[in-house]
């Protein structure tokens, strides 16, 4: 607020940044494959660098309620963040905290389902990246200026501890981070911040209750050629019984397999299986002669041997393939490089993509803090405190060169607010 008697306050000259200190997905306890979403509930930590100092920062500190103004309060711009793919959302705690001398934390925790559409061609061997988008109602455009950016030195992301899915999903890897600019509607783009975790599902549950059944019924197919070649009747009866046994048995599985518009590993396998019992029925119907009948019986079981081993190939050996070159094409901690249209000037986002490949090349591990090793990805994996964000770390004097370096390692997507 200001007096009649002062000056009115003027737009900041440079983007307000806001460090990421902590992204911890707390637990995730529902993956719907069917309606595309999960539930998950994550604390995140920011830090505005130095926000003690500035006046306009702690104006209206913690209020219910902040009020708008040109060089908007911290607490004003905690309530801006929201998350763009939330279906259902609800802050457990939204605060500002003071650490140290010089800093001010922002804490959001918070419990929601949100959105993922999941690539499901590799069902029922599929892996999904589960991912939070935290964006801000400040766009590029406005008069407030917002960014995210962080280091993967100084970032710590840990992983559901508490995952209640772990008999139907595996946790693969640990917590990313990735940066995206959205554009609703021309002319307003905004900066968003992405926690993505990746997820395998384990198959035990389709291979015994659909793949093994299906099976069983190709198997049982082939006892038709125990009938007479003259038993016309005999053997369309039996094949008949088994192609209406295994479509109504295909019907009845269907609310576990997702209803989608294309064909999954596991259609494929049980069209495959069908298609197998139809061409016995054709061989019931039209093969009189015994030594065709013999050849049909050993070309049968032919394509059910051919049929298991290109199943088994494309579950063990090109899915697990595909899933790993997706890996490879993905950044450890930073934005993708080149592929998505960004507020961040050309000159800041290749060496950023450079350096992500880099860490990549190095197998997710660099050197920091003297000799040892730290993982790009997970960080630190120290649980917050009594209060939920994390100590003031001492700080110590760098050199030029040990500045230069901190800065150059920082990832950040620039924004600005709408309003």
């Amino acid at each position: 607020m200001f007096t009649p008697f002062s000056a009115p306050p003027t737009p900041r000259e440079r983007p307000l940044a806001c460090e990421v200190a902590r992204i911890d997905i707390l637990h995730i306890s529902k993956i719907d494959q069917i309606e595309h979403a999960f539930s998950a509930r994550l604390f995140i930590q920011l830090i505005l660098r130095g926000g003690q100092h500035d006046a306009a920062l702690l104006e209206g500190f913690n209020e219910p309620a902040p009020e708008f103004s040109l060089r908007p309060s911290a607490t004003w711009l905690l309530h801006q963040f929201h998350f763009p793919n939330a279906l259902k959302l609800e802050f457990a705690e939204r605060k500002m905290t003071k650490m140290g001398a010089d800093d001010l934390h922002m804490i959001l925790r918070v419990d929601g389902t949100f959105l993922q559409h999941f690539q499901l061609h590799d069902f029922p061997y599929d892996s999904q990246t589960l991912q939070v988008h935290l964006s801000s109602h400040c766009a590029n455009e406005g008069v407030a200026p917002v960014r995210f950016k962080w280091s993967p030195f100084t970032v710590k992301l840990q992983r559901p501890t508490h995952f209640a899915l772990k008999d139907v999903w595996e946790l693969d890897k640990p917590v990313r981070l990735d940066l995206e600019t959205l554009s609703p509607s021309p002319g307003r783009t905004y900066p968003v911040l992405k926690a993505c975790v990746e997820v395998t599902r384990k198959p035990t549950y389709h291979l015994v209750n659909v793949v093994f059944p299906m099976a069983c019924f190709v198997l049982m197919g082939c006892c038709q050629f125990a009938h007479e070649t003259t038993n016309v009747e005999g053997r369309l009866e039996y094949m008949g019984a088994i192609v209406l046994t295994s479509t109504a048995y295909k019907m009845s599985v269907s609310g576990s397999i997702p209803m989608i518009a294309y064909v999954t590993l596991l259609d494929k396998y049980v069209l495959a299986c069908i298609m197998i019992c139809i061409l016995l029925v054709f061989e019931a119907a039209f093969v009189r002669d015994a030594y065709a009948d013999s050849v049909a019986l050993v070309a049968a079981i032919g394509l059910f041997v051919a049929l298991q081993a290109a199943f088994c190939y494309q579950a063990y050996v090109a899915v697990p393939r595909r899933a790993e070159k997706r890996r490879r094409g993905s950044p450890m901690a930073g934005p993708r490089p080149a592929r998505r249209q960004s507020a961040v000037s050309p000159q800041r986002v290749a060496p950023a993509g450079i350096r992500a490949e880099a860490l990549q090349r190095l197998g997710g591990f660099v050197s920091l803090r003297g000799r040892g090793l730290v993982d790009v990805e997970s960080g630190d994996s120290d649980p917050p405190g009594e209060d939920g964000v994390d100590g003031e770390a001492p700080r110590s004097k760098k050199g030029a060169t040990a500045v230069a370096r901190d800065r150059s390692m920082g990832h950040d997507a620039m924004g600005v607010a709408c309003l």
